[in-house]
């Protein structure tokens, strides 16, 4: 049998992030910010149905990885994978998920899992909460998919990488790194100052520019093939500022041309190559 070790990004972005990575023996989904309806219909445009889905992993408590968790639970019997600080907050956001509380299932020993023919290893990524009188965020996290001697670097809403986290996320096939916004459009925009700190600060989002540098860190000449540009700002970024700066930076890699970067949701891309 050939294998398969792929991802969907289904929907990326401030309104809703739901990711889903597959192998020949499982399919997960990364977050669910968007509907039911919506991560449905994603699917089946890929003839995938819901309840192909074996384990769901949550990153962090925020309301674009996380709205549509209660409705997807009650239709489907896959469980829910994430923090134990993660969970608390999402049982005080949604009430409803109380109903379900079994089926989320904390990740507190190893930072390491195998489910099936996916290795899934996980660490601490930087991101504050937005709430003024509570955690709203939990423990975030970022991981790293492996299967078939491929390996995938997934993270989202960070403000930055410590050298340890660079290193956990080293040399990877493909990366999937948010590029949240542009310097100029963010210092410009009418956002609040308060708004604008925290998304710049260490515990905000990444910008273009220190997406580009930190893929140039971690990447490798040889092994790396693709990046995607994942959790792009609306108001503050575009396609093609965040692309063309990510390219300009790894145009001096070795093998920079044949690095591909991609920022297109709805489309299945492989880790390893068909």
């Amino acid at each position: 049998m050939k294998s398969i070790f792929s991802y969907i990004p289904i929907a990326s972005g401030s309104s809703g992030n739901c990711t889903i990575v597959e192998t020949n023996k499982v399919k997960i989904l990364v977050d669910i910010g968007i509907s039911y309806k919506r991560v449905r219909e994603g699917l089946e445009s890929f003839d995938v149905s819901v309840h192909d889905i074996d384990r769901v992993y949550i990153t962090h408590a925020h309301g674009d990885h996380t709205q549509g968790l209660v409705v997807f639970l009650k239709n489907t019997t896959a469980d829910v994978y994430t923090r134990a600080a993660t969970k608390r907050v999402l049982l005080k956001k949604f009430p409803k998920l109380e109903l379900y509380q079994d089926r989320i299932k904390e990740l507190n020993g190893s930072n390491e899992e195998q489910v099936q023919d996916l290795s899934v290893y996980y660490c601490k990524l930087p991101h504050l909460g937005k709430g003024k009188d509570y955690d709203d965020t939990g423990e975030h996290i970022g991981f790293v998919f492996e299967a078939h001697g491929h390996r995938m670097s997934f993270m989202t809403d960070l403000g930055h990488l410590t050298e340890n986290m660079k290193r956990f996320h080293c040399n990877s096939d493909v990366y999937f790194i948010e590029a949240n916004y542009d310097h100029n459009l963010q210092a410009n925009s009418d956002r609040p100052s308060f708004v604008k700190n925290r998304i710049v600060g260490d515990s905000g989002h990444l910008s273009n520019h220190q997406t580009a540098e930190y893929l140039y860190e971690m990447s490798d000449a040889k092994r790396t093939k693709h990046v995607f540009l994942a959790h792009l700002s609306k108001d503050c970024n575009t396609k093609e500022l965040a692309v063309g700066t990510v390219r300009k930076k790894l145009d001096s890699h070795p093998v920079s041309k044949e690095l591909e970067i991609h920022t297109k949701v709805s489309k299945r891309y492989f880790v390893k190559p068909a």
